[in-house]
């Protein structure tokens, strides 16, 4: 019998098929209509079109400029900006049906043995939004969170990190893991927490995961990723294949782009960096939802392989979804996506 070609052996409809054989990935099938979903995908292809210009244009543009400082950086301000004003506070929280504020502020740790008193009495997710290690949280990933605290009656905690280029890494992973630290130390207990994170979000996430493993810290219950950009060696097949069929709003030269400014020399196939190269025994359960046409597909397919590889239970759900990220729009697909991670977080929550 002679071995399969490598191209073969990476097909993703054949690695789908393995781990949707072993009840680990799961495809959700869309409830609209033909005509809906042919509607919604040709509005995602525009949609998908504009971002990828914007996008393109401030890349040509930071590349003229990257010989003058000040009009990189004015740059850079300017983007950041328009991402959102005032996007960086400090850890702000979203309550189901309550406005955003910090509950944090003065909170004391609460004596041994005595009842936990979280919102509801749900546990907490600590949340990493992606923006390319480069920009804050912007105002639409700041409502997809308040629509996640609904859906789950959890509260959710927005961690924060500094930026790159100015910070580059490892500086977000280890921000993120002395966040979670200085969280226990306010009064949550490690299995009252959840780590969420989306795209670039995901790899910082998990980073800060590995980190806190090595120092032999308590890690948080589960761990909820949407969209995950794992891989800064951008080796997966759904790099190239998104690029040339511009299903998504994002191409091989932007990610190498985001990467290059946050690695600032450091290897991408870090595992610190890049997670999909990581070991991900000792790690809690992990819940994946992403589309079978976003750019960063393979990296959730890596981490699924190598979750059941390692022996921790991960699981991950897709979509035939037009959108990248398609947790960040009002959607049916959306509110599927947070039933199942609110399924999610009962079924390991304090098992």
């Amino acid at each position: 019998m002679t071995a399969a070609s490598p191209i073969v052996r990476n097909d993703p409809a054949i690695r789908l098929a393995q781990l949707q054989g072993v009840n680990v990935a799961r495809f959700m099938a869309s409830e609209a209509g033909v005509l809906r979903r042919a509607v919604d995908h040709a509005i995602a292809g525009m949609e998908n079109r504009f971002i990828e210009r914007i996008l393109v244009r401030r890349i040509r543009k930071a590349v003229a400029s990257r010989n003058d400082w000040h009009a990189a950086n004015a740059m850079l301000h300017e983007t950041r900006t328009a991402y959102d004003e005032g996007s960086m506070e400090t850890l702000p929280t979203f309550l189901p049906g309550a406005a955003s504020r910090d509950l944090l502020k003065g909170r004391k740790p609460r004596p041994e043995g005595e009842e936990r008193t979280g919102t509801r009495n749900r546990p907490a997710i600590l949340y990493l939004a992606g923006g390319g290690f480069i920009v804050p949280p912007s105002r639409r990933q700041k409502l997809m969170v308040q629509r996640l605290s609904e859906a789950t009656n959890c509260e959710v905690l927005l961690a924060r990190h500094r930026l790159a280029p100015e910070h580059p890494f490892p500086t977000a992973p280890e921000d993120v893991a002395v966040e979670y630290l200085n969280i226990l130390n306010r009064g949550y207990e490690a299995q009252d927490i959840f780590l969420g994170a989306d795209t670039a979000g995901a790899s910082v996430a998990l980073g800060a995961m590995q980190l806190l493993k090595r120092q032999k810290a308590d890690l948080p219950a589960g761990v909820v990723l949407f969209s995950p950009w794992c891989d800064l060696s951008l080796s997966g097949w759904s790099y190239i294949t998104s690029s040339i069929t511009s299903k998504s709003p994002f191409r091989m030269e932007t990610a190498a782009f985001c990467a290059r400014l946050y690695l600032q020399g450091s290897s991408a196939t870090d595992p610190i960096a890049s997670p999909i190269f990581a070991d991900l025994s000792d790690l809690p359960p992990m819940l994946i939802h992403t589309s079978e046409n976003d750019m960063h597909f393979d990296d959730a397919m890596k981490l699924t392989e190598n979750g059941k590889r390692d022996g921790c239970d991960v699981r991950l759900n897709y979509w035939d979804s037009p959108r990248h990220h398609l947790e960040r729009l009002s959607s049916k697909d959306a509110e599927r996506s947070y039933a199942e991670v609110s399924k999610f977080i009962d079924r390991v929550w304090m098992h």
